[in-house]
């Protein structure tokens, strides 16, 4: 290592690959990118479920037509389907992305347009050299190098150091044309940023969007102990406009999450082992029946059965599980009956939770039920899971398709469980009090608007009990004694910490004197509580019932089915660890670790952590509450105000806000992270990602020394007999312009992982969050290493310990290493443009997974379930700073190596392509963070930039003459004059734009509430909530909309318009046909508008969803309407009061949520599978087991015909 770093000169002295390795590297890429456009292209018309399962397997509103079969067709489809479909059915993340990828083509266009003709002949006529040789020594023109002693061959022959020393007043075109680099990308990300903004306004603003539980709940973080109580909280907030509708406390259900963590391991390892024990039974009767049916044509002196007969017999076994499986037969134990399917149940089933706490520990009942978080890939709705839309199988005929153990659906799930039971009439509902309407003002005297001048929207009107509108109390205490409103403690003289007597006292919550919200605690208890990754408060023990019965464990009375087949000594068995935090992945090992049967013993411990979670789940009062809550508002423009506004007198109390909060992207392990713990957990987090970027150099730098077979023969003598033979130089050159690109793949393939851990571990509350500090950290590692490590070379040692001991050396640095490591980029880049765009479009990891690993590994009908209905996905952490950092590269080399912008072109219009068609027709996201990565993306674009012009600033200063004398000083003191700029406009783009990034302003909320009564009019028309007449709608004396749903009337359920379009039967002159009638409307419409009523619209809309489900059953067979048929494209296909009923549980933490699981193995004909249903209910009462919708065919693999029994369509509804 001394010695590379010392002849770190001789090195870096010949780096420019030749043109022979460029176009080995160019041939190798463009052989890959053929071979695999020629398998997409012939395979992606045949196999659907990899290359455009958009088309069918994703909820209808989803759904994008099927591309053309020509690839011609297919390349216009992509360029015709308009930007606002992509922002509707593939979300503002992928939308922003491609319009990334469009920006630097517009950026890189007209620069390569303006660049290219001026720098080339600039930079090579009358140059040093014009040597394009593979090896200089075998050239016949004399080796030239520049000022740094780079030797100048190959491409570097048309870059900045080609130009001699006499001519260096060629360099003010380099000074222009960087200048006008710099101005023409910050009016380009100046537009993309006013862009962004309008389409995410205009996106939040939607009424769909509004309607969401997201669009209007706000986290707050680090709320006082005196303020964590509901009371509290509703009197804080409640002067926003609208009012507040709910508040969830949260808890530090951490020792919960665990239990419920460990039931999910040992649920899927026991389900596991029973179809395993359920399979090797059937393997053994049909071993044993082939050699009984051997033996007796032995007997019979008969011939063996032909193919065809053996065939026919495999069809008919196939043939009578389909049937099984599709009808959904078979057995269940254990079910509680609390897995809803539609609103009815869910209504039903879960019971009033009590809204307000006048003490901080007051238990939430009845909380075990409720909705969770489903791991799929599955879309959005309500109803029975096998109804639907129809015309599912367009374009997907005679395909080469599997089902992975998929067999049509005969009946709806939802069919099977019990009928609908009529809720007790008031459970949910509750009369106004006079105190409504001094919160409000009283709903005769004003029917439009509250009291606060703002329209009450339908949701709001009807749902009197989820706005809680009552009196409550004002933030501060009671007035009963005027001296306490005022601080009139005296402070001592030395008390210089205290404010002067006389000012008013601090505000507290009203009721604070008499019930303390903060609970007592010793000094122990505090000191623990601050010790970070240790700290919490204790929880007191409970003493748990036992969940099963010894004398049932382990089958001893030699009556069990599995016992004719199998050998107790086969059954499958497991080691257990020594202690329980022993990571899973990590093999027992004998006589250490103590050998269990897998079935006995999961069995035992699943009975045991069901109970336990079950009752912990009704006594969530026993853990603690923590320093945040969630609190929604009944005006999206009040959440986004109370985000904004300065909410405490303390700093940092009830900070930070988070709105645009998704109940599904919480991640509630980190909730109960304190806010100091999570800024130390932030600089351990941040230090591991220093590390990583210095300890990755050097397998990195090593990469990149691989391309300059003369720096390394240089260093290491004993290599120069690859220089002594033609044919090994040209071949080790070849391989020199290909292997370093892909040891850097594989190299960064790892790092993403660590991120993404990382970015959890330092307390992200939300997916969104943590996407976003992903991008930051990768972002980060990808231009030092991918970059700068690269282009440094071997001699990064060297380079950090000069720029630490002379800072201002940074652009003498980076001015000698960065031109001669420009060719290396050329490769780098075309490689992956070629490669990773057919490798998007082809998809190897989905195919491998699909055809190879998932027919490996995939036993169970659950894994089986799951890998048919997942597709995949786009982590934009770790996605987004790739391309980034291709931009950065690209800008900087923009000037030094002018050519690099047609690589840029190429790279970013091959992935625009790809990623396109991707985001159309293969990916799916079920969380949007709503394009908050796309100005991150722009912001560290500046990098290149930056970096672009401090090389440039050196470049000039270290510029000579013929004589030695500097000469390009003016230009250099120009460069820092523009790169100070630059800064500065950064820096006022940012505090200009920062707001609105991610607020809205109020300017939009008065046409916002326009857009969702006429929407809501459409939506009462197609779901039969109102007919012809009612959806007429009639104007107050101000001429403002206003929505009376009947409940009663009827509508064709044919009366939609095209897909996706659900105004286009609004006719706009309805509205004014009967303009003031709604002052003489009948005593039924005002009836109606009752909460009394509330429940016949939700009966009236779910009767018209039925029906409209049984007419297309017919059309519901193939896999795509099995799996979503009869699901709700969205949160808006329900009414008003089936959105509260969801809504009201979107935010109880999951671990309040989790339901108990299903073991779901598969029917056998011999009885096993439900001999062991059988048995487990003997054991335990505490586990549910079923076999229903499952068999398995001829070859003993595991069939489906419907989904798991305690999945709910109620769960992949996004709130």
């Amino acid at each position: 290592m001394a010695d590379a770093d010392g002849d770190t000169s001789k090195a870096l002295g010949d780096r420019g690959i030749s043109l022979v390795g460029f176009i080995t590297a160019l041939a190798t890429s463009l052989v890959v990118f053929g071979i695999q456009m020629g398998l997409f292209l012939l395979l992606r018309n045949k196999l659907a479920r990899i290359f455009k399962p958009k088309t069918y397997l994703v909820p209808e509103r989803e759904r994008t037509e099927p591309p053309p079969d020509s690839p011609w067709g297919l390349l216009m489809s992509l360029f015709r389907v308009r930007d606002r479909e992509i922002i509707n059915k593939c979300g503002l993340d992928s939308y922003f992305f491609l319009r990334y990828l469009q920006t630097m083509l517009i950026i890189f266009i007209p620069m390569a347009t303006v660049i290219i003709p001026i720098l080339i002949p600039i930079n090579y006529v009358g140059g040093r050299s014009h040597n394009f040789s593979a090896n200089g020594t075998n050239s016949t023109e004399p080796e030239a190098t520049d000022n740094q002693n780079n030797t100048i061959t190959g491409l570097d022959t048309l870059a900045w150091g080609n130009v001699k020393d006499e001519n260096y007043r060629r360099y003010w075109a380099h000074l222009v044309l960087a200048v006008l680099v710099v101005v023409w990308v910050c009016g380009v990300i100046f537009a993309e940023l006013r862009v962004y903004i309008k389409v995410r306004q205009d996106w939040l603003t939607t009424a769909e969007h509004r309607l969401r539980a997201s669009a209007t709940t706000v986290l707050v973080s680090g709320i006082p102990g005196k303020w964590l109580s509901e009371e509290a909280l509703r009197g804080l907030f409640d002067v926003f406009p609208g009012g507040i509708r709910n508040v969830w406390l949260t808890r530090d259900l951490t020792l919960l999450l665990d239990k419920i963590k460990k039931r999910d391991t040992i649920h899927k390892q026991l389900e596991e082992a029973q179809t395993e024990l359920i399979r090797m039974a059937k393997k053994k009767q049909l071993e044993r029946r082939e050699k009984e049916e051997k033996q007796e044509r032995k007997t019979s002196k008969s011939h063996r059965p032909t193919k065809s007969e053996k065939l026919e017999r495999q069809k008919q076994e196939d043939a009578a599980a389909k049937q099984q499986a599709e009808e959904g037969q078979g057995v269940s134990s254990g079910n509680q009956h609390d897995i809803p399917h539609d609103i009815r149940d869910a209504e039903d089933d879960i019971p009033d939770i009590p809204q307000r706490e006048s003490r901080p520990n007051t238990p939430l009942k009845g909380v075990k039920v409720g909705f969770s978080k489903i791991t799929g890939g599955l879309g959005k709705g309500v109803d029975g899971i096998f109804g639907g839309a129809k015309n599912i199988t367009r374009g997907i005929d005679d395909q080469i398709e599997t089902a992975d153990g998929f067999v049509a659906i005969g009946m709806s799930q939802a069919a099977e469980d019990d009928p609908y039971r009529p809720s007790m009439q008031g459970s949910t509902r509750r009369k106004l009090s006079e105190a409504d309407d001094r919160v409000m003002g009283s709903s005769a005297a004003r029917p439009n608007q509250a009291g606060d001048g703002f329209l009450i929207s339908d949701d709001e009107r009807l749902n009197k009990d989820s706005i809680e509108m009552r009196q409550f109390g004002n933030t501060t205490r009671k007035v009963e004694n005027m001296d306490e409103m005022y601080n009139n403690e005296k402070a001592k003289w030395y008390e210089f910490w205290k404010p002067p007597a006389g000012g008013f006292a601090s505000p507290v919550p009203q009721g604070y004197d008499e019930y303390p919200f903060d609970q007592k605690r010793t000094i122990g208890q505090t000191l623990k509580g601050i010790v970070p990754f240790v700290g919490g408060d204790e929880i007191a023990p409970v003493e748990y019932l036992k969940a099963y019965k010894d004398e049932n464990a382990e089958d001893q009375d030699g009556t069990a089915e599995w016992e004719k087949w199998v050998k107790r000594s086969k059954r499958p068995t497991h080691r257990l660890p020594i202690f329980e935090w022993t990571p899973g992945w990590l093999p027992g090992l004998p006589f250490l670790n103590k050998k269990v049967d897998t079935i006995f013993w999961c069995r035992k411990e699943l009975a045991r952590l069901n109970h336990e979670i079950e009752m912990d789940q009704e006594n969530p009062e026993r853990y603690p509450l923590m320093k945040s809550a969630f609190i929604q508002f009944n005006h999206q423009v009040a959440a986004h105000m109370a985000c904004q506004s300065v909410i405490h007198h303390v700093p940092k109390q009830m900070a930070p806000r988070i709105v645009e909060i998704s109940p599904n992207d919480v991640i509630w392990d980190n909730m109960a992270i304190s806010w100091w713990s999570e800024w130390l957990r932030t600089a351990i987090a941040v230090g591991v990602v220093a590390g990583m970027i210095i300890l990755w150099a050097f397998p990195v730098a090593f990469t990149g020394s691989i391309s300059q077979l003369n720096s390394l023969i240089h260093t290491f003598p004993w290599l120069s007999f690859l220089a002594n033979d033609e044919t090994v130089w040209k071949v080790a050159t070849a391989v020199a312009g290909v292997l370093p690109a892909l040891l850097l793949a594989l190299l960064l393939w790892l790092v993403p992982v660590v991120m993404d851990f990382l970015a959890g571990f330092k307390g992200a509350k939300t997916g969104t969050q943590k996407t976003e500090a992903v991008q930051q950290f990768y972002f980060a590692f990808l231009f030092v290493q991918v970059f700068l490590i690269v282009s440094l070379a071997s001699g990064v040692v060297a380079i950090l310990e000069g720029v630490l001991n002379n800072p201002t050396g940074i652009t003498d640095t980076l001015a000698s290493k960065l031109p001669s490591a420009a060719n290396y980029f050329f490769s780098y880049m075309i490689l992956q443009a070629l490669s990773a765009s057919s490798g998007t479009l082809l998809q190897i990891g989905a195919l491998v997974n699909w055809y190879i690993i998932s027919r490996i590994f995939n036993k169970t009908a659950r894994n089986k379930w799951t890998t048919n209905t997942t597709l995949p996905t786009v982590k934009w952490g770790s996605y987004f700073p790739v391309y980034t950092n291709f931009a950065c590269i690209a800008l900087v080399y923009s000037i030094i190596a002018p050519i690099i912008s047609i690589f840029a072109i190429i790279t970013f219009s091959l992935l625009w392509i790809a990623n396109r068609y991707s985001m159309i027709y293969v990916n799916r996201l079920s969380i949007d963070t709503g394009g908050v990565l796309y100005p991150r993306a722009l912001n560290q674009t500046f990098t290149g930039l930056y970096v672009m012009e401090i090389a440039l600033i050196g470049l000039f200063f270290i510029q000579e003459d013929e004589h030695g004398v500097h000469a390009c000083t003016p230009q250099a003191t120009i460069m820092i004059v523009v790169t100070i700029l630059t800064a500065l406009y950064q820096l006022l783009l940012n505090q200009s734009f920062g707001p609105m990034l991610r607020y809205l302003p109020i300017t939009f909320e008065d046409e916002a509430v326009l857009r969702d009564e006429a929407f809501q009019r459409a939506q009462d028309r197609r779901l039969g909530l109102s007919d012809e007449e009612d959806s007429v709608q009639k104007f107050d004396d101000e001429g403002l909309p206003r929505h009376h749903p009947s409940g009663d009337g009827s509508s064709d359920p044919q009366e939609q318009g095209p897909r996706g379009n659900k105004l286009s039967n609004l006719n706009p002159v309805r509205g004014v046909v009967q303009a003031g009638a709604w002052a003489v409307r009948s005593g039924k419409t005002t009836y109606n508008q009752t909460l009394g009523k509330a429940e016949k619209g939700i009966r009236n809309a779910a009767r018209f969803r039925d029906d409209r489900r049984q007419r297309d059953l017919e059309e519901q067979r193939a896999i795509g309407e099995a799996l979503y048929g009869g699901f709700h494209d969205d949160i808006e296909d329900l009414t008003p009061e089936e959105r509260d009923l969801l809504v009201r549980r979107a935010f109880v933490h999951s671990a309040l949520r989790a339901r108990r699981p299903t073991l779901w193995i598969p029917r056998d004909d011999l009885g096993i599978s439900d001999d062991e249903i059988r048995r487990t209910r003997e054991l335990s009462e505490h586990i549910w087991i079923s076999n229903e919708g499952t068999a398995l065919d001829s070859k003993v693999r595991v069939v489906y015909g419907r989904a798991p029994p305690d999945f709910s369509e109620l769960d992949i509804i996004q709130l």
